[in-house]
């Protein structure tokens, strides 16, 4: 069955949010395409995370138009997690402190 328009990487692609994508890797050029055509400029900021959480993990930062170059780079063949957005590349984002061992609450005392 086909994606309703709605859900569509266009459509999603049109509100300029950040967001996670889990897809075939072989299908990053597709995905550029359509993130363009969607609203994203090229060189808005993408990651892919193949394998992720396993031993032989491989990532790398690039752009939404280089998605083929990168994956192909990095050796991602199958299903990959790429992010794409502002985000990716925020210079100024600091991580949680959820887990960060300083971090204290009235829960978890340091």
């Amino acid at each position: 069955t086909a994606v309703p328009e709605k859900e569509s990487i266009e459509s999603f692609a049109s509100h300029g949010a950040s967001m996670a994508i889990y897809l075939s890797a072989a299908m990053m050029k597709e995905l550029s395409e359509r993130l363009t055509a969607g609203g994203y400029k090229p060189e808005t900021p993408a990651a892919i995370v193949y394998k992720a959480s396993w031993n032989d993990e491989r990532k790398t930062v690039t752009t939404v138009g280089n998605l083929a170059e990168a994956a192909e780079k990095i050796g991602a063949s199958r299903m990959a997690v790429i992010l794409v957005g502002d985000a990716v590349a925020d210079a100024d984002y600091s991580r949680s402190k959820l887990y960060d061992p300083e971090f204290e609450t009235m829960f978890r005392r340091v």
